[in-house]
């Protein structure tokens, strides 16, 4: 089996400034621990999800039982720093780094905060030159790079005072460009399976003109062995979430069929941890979702069958019907 190589270098996780007011940015961070929580941090350089779009920091913490915390804060332009030639982010006094092949980070908002240091398990990736999977764009640039596909995770939860030592496995990933997203998509679904010994990001995006345009990249314990936008999503059952009257995806299928790989997989949503409607920046209602699931299938590699199961988080966002 012939593994994909990548072109990815430090600069990709980098700063990427362009001077146009639609231009967004954003440093993306989740993890699941060992203790039954689980967060997600993004640095948002430029919110795409506000007008204007300024700088804001956003943390999310779930509890084994269901409880969530949130902060969210917007931070003046003037203490904000980041580096273009590697990950090397400061807002206020939340930061995250690179530092060798670790990340380290902290961000603290209302209450909750995240100091957790990252290593990555598999090399990072980049597909093409970085702008979108699969050269689907017919206007602007939209940079996606995964610099740790996957990561080992380990530090502290802070929830009202309380330290909470966590120890886990995690993902981060880097958007960046010059056109605002509902105005290159309707909206995509995302999300990732780790797998002890597989690991497996997927999206599947629509575009205006309401074709689909999907990704699926598959890593096993030494590097990439799949990056491809030929691969099938499907949504085999949906559900109204009764927060927002919107479809949600309660069953999907990924599905991929190579001569040296195969796929199967089947998410079942089981709980609906975010359903918030976005910011009101245009003549559309937007809506992100992030759902937990479990995941059950198999993965055959080089004629070696393995069964892949587990518990995950994937995401939704709704730019336009």
């Amino acid at each position: 089996m012939q593994r994909p190589v990548s072109t990815y270098i430090e600069s990709d996780d980098g700063l990427h400034p362009f001077e146009n007011p639609e231009y967004y940015e954003w440093w993306y961070l989740d993890a699941r621990f060992d203790n039954g929580y689980s967060c997600v941090l993004t640095w948002h350089w430029r919110n795409e999800f506000l007008k204007p779009h300024i700088p804001t920091i956003q943390i999310f913490i779930y509890t084994p039982e269901g409880k969530r915390y949130v902060g969210l804060d917007a931070i003046d332009p003037q203490e904000c720093f980041a580096s273009q030639e590697r990950c090397d982010v400061k807002m206020g006094a939340s930061y995250l780094r690179q530092e060798g092949d670790s990340y380290q980070m902290a961000m603290h908002s209302r209450n909750v905060g995240c100091e957790l240091v990252y290593k990555g398990t598999i090399p990072a990736w980049k597909s093409g030159n970085g702008n979108f999977p699969g050269g689907v764009l017919s206007k602007g640039w939209a940079g996606w790079v995964i610099p740790c596909p996957r990561a080992s995770v380990e530090g502290k939860l802070f929830i009202k005072g309380i330290e909470i030592p966590v120890k886990g496995d995690g993902y981060h990933d880097h958007n960046w460009g010059d056109i605002d997203l509902y105005d290159l998509f309707k909206g995509w679904y995302w999300g990732r399976l780790n797998d002890p010994k597989y690991t497996i990001i997927f999206s599947c995006t629509r575009s205006l003109k309401d074709t689909v345009e999907p990704y699926l990249f598959i890593a096993d314990e030494k590097s990439t062995i799949l990056s491809t936008n030929k691969y099938d999503f499907a949504v085999e059952q949906d559900e109204i979430d009764t927060e927002t009257g919107q479809k949600y995806a309660k069953a999907i299928t990924l599905k991929y069929s190579g001569q040296d790989i195969k796929l199967t997989c089947r998410l079942n949503t089981k709980r609906v941890v975010e359903h918030s409607p976005l910011p009101k920046v245009n003549e559309y209602n937007m809506f992100n979702w992030r759902f937990l699931a479990d995941y059950e299938g198999e993965i055959m590699v080089d004629g070696q069958a393995d069964r892949i199961k587990g518990e995950t988080i994937h995401e939704r966002l709704l730019f336009r019907p």
